[in-house]
Order: structure tokens, then C-alpha cells, then sequence
């Protein structure tokens, strides 16, 4: 048999095989739009595959089913399985139609390739099994907050509009004790599934306090009808014996005008306005949450400006260092604010209220006084960080650019690295400002990079010359398998790609020594060094403490 003909009969074997088991196909793209579909399914469901191609791969299936499925795509490993799941198709694609829907990535690709399967009775009893039966449970405070931005982060991603509404029984408690706790209990379980039903994803719905729910649910659900649903069941259980008074207020998510920053910071202040002051809250759009915020905070962003503008901050310094010689390849710059606080919450708070940039540029100068006055002539290197907020700022791009050009000669000195890389949306604008940065003779790094299929999209657009690993990782290379082998696999791939790795966070000589072995030249943590006031890291002192790898 000649080798189209034994290539046509493994498609047809395989085909034959998938078949058997599944009825339709769905290829998903890096984006999450589908690019390929085929199947059987039209006569079963009424599905054209053929419109299927283009969609968002969610937008195929109800609300209540996309945080889990988005769930299962950022969990998918490659070569593993996600699934059987029991999902139920939209309506207007797949006519309402329940399906079984399993899922792989295959290794050397980041798409998600899915499996529907209509007519298995067995496959349904048994994801069924899985499942269970529907269980609605209202969630807390802080575990809303989390299903609130996975929430509003998909109806980002598929164009759609949805609101949060916020319901407030005043009298609650004078009720709970006229009435007892069995009438509460009643009332409250009836609440949760009423609440829990009506929300974007069957999740995303709270109960704040008693007697206080807020609930993400789509635009066309109306406060009014929440409130008369949910007075309705409160009257039920009185029997007319107590007047219950709810009030209502929905917040509009004008989701398009904020980042995912913004959005986490307005809802937080949002929801912790609603715990102080019920429905009484002068908070219309989350947009202007967001500005609140801002607002609340008047007096702290003066003083991060007054620190950045009078550079009340100094660096410590903490070498990377070769792995085997103990030699020190650069030092990273580490800014710290005089007598103000953790300086991490400030970089934060910076990056909340839009201002990284303006602190970044502040820490260049401060880099580049500090080598041309204070580094005693030495040629040492330094990195500096740059937050990934900071470096798709044209502004910003612009005025460290006429800062470096007036110090063309300190480009072999100096290294950059982008930090916050999970914040990074306009990968096209950051690597032309790489490669401009790398033109000019400075070296770029990546830092923060982590497991997520994001990270990888970042290695593929980002041309850097060097990669630090998140320090979650190293600490878990000696106990965790899957740990050790992504890491593993990723310095392979980076010396493949000419990327020097860096590992971060390495404490113990069993993690060096596993590091070594992986082919990851450079190192930095506690194990050689915290950071310092100044950089005067020894080798030769090193290596009477360190053995030899």
C-alpha cells in the first residue's frame, strides 16, 4: 500500500472512530472563535456547522454553562481530556438541544478541540452522574467578587451586555425575629434558587449580609422584575402577617469603557458601598465606581505623586547569577520607597489608578543617574522594570526613548524587563517597542512567565532575549511533576527560540541543582542573595557556602 493510500485510511479510521462516539466537531482558535466544524449533527439539532465557523465557541452554549467551559479551556493540558460535560446549546444555535461535550489540546498547539455528542444515552447517565443535581448555593463576598469579573470577562469577550443588580431587605432582621428561623430558612433557600436562576451563569449571585444580594445578570432582566419575584416569595412565607419592604438598585457594567483592572477595582468598591450604605449608594455604572474609587483615594494618589516626582525612593539591588560559576550576569533594580509602606502596594495602587507609567519613568531616570554617577566606573548591568501597563503607553515609549538617546552608551548596561505580563493586550505595539529597544542595543526580558496558554502566546509575539520564570514555579519543581516538566520543557524551547532563562525565587541547592540539569543557565533568590542596598554580591564568598552543583 502506497503512502496516500495508508494516510486515507487512517483519516477514514479515524474518522470512523471519532464518529462512533461524537456527533459534532469544533476546531477552537487561540482567540476562542471557532475555525473548523464538521459533523452529523444538522439532522439531529439543526446545526449548520458551517455557521458555526466565526463564532465565539461560548456564545454556541446557554449562560449558565460558559464560566464552567471557560474554566475547562484554561485547565486543559495538553494530551489530557477535559470533560464528559452535560451542556445545553443556545438556543438560537443549537435549538436548546442538551449535548455531551468532551475537549484536548494537543501538544504543539494552543487550540481547543471539542467533541459533541447528541444521541449517547450512556455518555448522558454518566456526565449526569458527574454533574448531580443542580445544587444553588450563594456565594460570599469575596468568592462574588472572583465570579463577578470571570463573569463580565466573558460577556466582554463575546460583545454582550449585562448589569448588576443590588437588593436590600431593610427590615430584615426585626423579621427573622418575629417570624423564627424556619420561615428564614424557607425564605432563604427560595431566594437563592430565584437569584442563582436569573444570574448570567447560574454563579454569579451573592448574598452580601443577611438580607443583602447582589446578582450579575443579563441586561434584559430588570430590577423590577427581581424585586417582585423576590417580594412575592417573601409574602408567600408571611401569609400576610408582615409587610416586606425591598428596595433594588442596578449598577449598569458599561463593561467596553474599563480595563479588567478598572472593572475589579469598581466592583469591589461597589459591593463594599452596598455592605455600608444598602441601595442608598450613589453608584450608577460601574464606570463611575471605578471613579469613586479614584475619588476615595484623592489624598493617597497626591502622595504618590509627590514620591514620584521628588524620586522619594531608592533601590536595592539583587544579583542574577550564573548558575555554575556563581558569577554575577547583572543585578536587578529594585525600587524602595522611603518609610511609606510596602512598596509592592504602591506599584499596585499605581498600576490601579493609571499612573505605572508615570512611576516607570521616574525609575529610569533614577537607573541612569545612578550609572553614570554612582556605579564607580564599573561595567556592570542592571535591570530595570518596566510594568506591562507602562510599556502600551505611546506616551511613555516616546520620553523613555529621548531619555536613552541622550545615553546611547549605557545600552550594554542596561536591561528591561516587562513585568505584569498577564495585563499586556497590545502585543503588537509591545513587540515593535522591543525590537526599537533591542535596534538601539538594550537587552529585553519577559518576566512573571507562568503556565497559562496566555504566556505562551506572549513567547510567540514578544521577541526577547531573555525569559524569567515566575518564582511559583521554582518552588514547586522538587514536588510537583507537572511543574518540573513545563518547566523543563520551556527552557528547551527557549534555548531553541536564542532566549537566556532566568529563574527566579531559587532558596534551596536541591532546586539549583534541578535547575541545572534542566539547562537553565541563570538563577536568582535567597540561595545566593536578598536584595541589597548596594550590589556588591561576591562570588568568591559564594562558593565557600554554596557547593558545587
Amino acid at each position: 500500500m502506497d503512502k496516500t493510500a495508508t494516510i486515507k485510511l487512517q483519516r477514514d479510521r479515524f474518522l470512523a472512530f471519532s464518529f462512533a462516539s461524537a456527533d459534532l466537531f469544533i476546531e477552537v482558535d487561540e482567540s476562542g472563535v471557532i475555525d473548523f466544524a464538521l459533523g452529523a449533527a444538522r439532522t439531529l439539532t439543526g446545526i449548520n456547522e458551517n455557521i458555526l465557523v466565526g463564532q465565539n465557541w461560548l456564545s454556541v452554549f446557554i449562560a449558565q454553562d460558559r464560566r464552567t467551559l471557560l474554566q475547562m479551556q484554561s485547565r486543559a493540558r495538553a494530551g489530557e481530556r477535559c470533560g464528559p460535560y452535560l451542556v445545553t446549546l443556545d438556543q438560537t444555535l443549537g435549538n436548546g438541544q442538551k449535548a455531551i461535550l468532551t475537549g484536548i489540546k494537543m501538544p504543539g498547539s494552543e487550540k481547543l478541540y471539542l467533541t459533541l455528542g447528541f444521541s449517547n444515552t450512556m455518555m448522558i447517565q454518566m456526565a449526569e452522574g458527574i454533574a448531580g443535581k443542580e445544587n444553588y448555593k450563594l456565594l460570599d463576598k469575596d468568592n462574588f467578587l472572583i465570579a463577578a469579573q470571570d463573569t463580565i470577562n466573558i460577556a466582554r469577550s463575546m460583545g454582550q451586555d449585562i448589569d448588576m443588580t443590588l437588593l436590600d431587605i431593610e427590615n430584615i432582621n426585626e423579621i427573622k425575629d418575629k417570624m423564627g428561623e424556619e420561615w428564614w430558612g424557607s425564605f432563604r433557600e427560595a431566594a437563592t434558587e430565584l437569584l442563582c436562576s436569573q444570574s448570567a451563569d447560574g454563579q454569579a449571585a451573592a448574598e452580601i449580609d443577611a438580607g443583602r444580594y447582589s446578582i450579575i445578570h443579563d441586561r434584559s432582566i430588570t430590577t423590577d422584575t427581581l424585586l417582585e419575584q423576590l417580594t412575592q416569595l417573601a409574602s408567600e412565607r408571611t401569609a400576610g402577617e408582615e409587610t416586606i419592604e425591598i428596595k433594588g438598585k442596578t449598577v449598569q457594567a458599561d463593561i467596553q469603557s474599563l480595563s479588567e483592572r478598572e472593572t475589579s477595582k469598581a466592583l469591589v468598591y461597589t459591593i463594599n458601598e452596598f455592605e455600608r450604605k444598602g441601595t442608598a449608594l450613589n453608584i450608577e455604572t460601574l464606570n463611575s465606581g471605578f471613579k469613586a474609587y479614584v475619588t476615595a483615594n484623592a489624598h493617597k494618589i497626591q502622595q504618590f505623586k509627590a514620591m514620584i516626582e521628588q524620586l522619594n525612593f531608592d533601590f536595592h539591588y539583587q544579583p542574577i547569577v550564573d548558575i555554575d560559576t556563581l558569577e554575577v550576569a547583572h543585578y536587578e533594580m529594585l525600587a524602595r520607597f522611603k518609610d511609606q509602606g510596602s512598596t509592592q502596594e504602591w506599584i499596585v495602587f499605581g498600576e490601579d489608578i493609571g499612573m505605572a507609567a508615570d512611576f516607570d519613568i521616574a525609575v529610569c531616570e533614577r537607573a541612569i543617574n545612578y550609572l553614570l554617577y554612582k556605579s564607580q566606573g564599573r561595567r556592570t548591568k542592571f535591570a530595570i522594570n518596566l510594568s506591562g501597563q507602562s510599556i502600551q503607553n505611546e506616551q511613555f515609549f516616546k520620553t523613555l526613548l529621548a531619555k536613552l538617546d541622550l545615553n546611547k552608551h549605557l545600552a550594554d548596561r542596561m536591561i528591561f524587563e516587562i513585568t505584569e505580563s498577564t495585563e499586556i493586550k497590545e502585543l503588537d505595539l509591545v513587540n515593535n517597542f522591543i525590537k526599537i529597544m533591542q535596534d538601539r542595543g538594550f537587552k529585553m526580558c519577559l518576566d512573571d512567565f507562568g503556565a497559562g496558554s496566555a504566556s505562551f502566546q506572549y513567547l510567540q509575539k514578544l521577541h526577547v532575549d531573555y525569559l524569567k520564570i515566575d518564582g511559583q514555579y521554582t518552588r514547586k519543581i522538587l514536588t510537583s511533576q507537572r511543574d518540573a516538566v513545563m518547566v523543563r520543557n520551556l527552557a528547551r524551547m527557549c534555548q531553541d527560540l536564542n532566549i537566556t532563562v532566568i529563574a527566579e525565587v531559587v532558596e534551596t541547592i536541591e532546586q539549583a541543582r534541578l535547575i541545572k540539569e534542566m539547562g537553565i543557565p541563570l538563577a536568582q533568590g535567597y540561595l545566593y542573595s536578598k536584595p541589597l542596598p548596594k550590589p556588591d554580591f561576591d562570588p568568591a564568598v559564594a562558593r565557600k557556602r554554596i557547593p558545587p552543583l
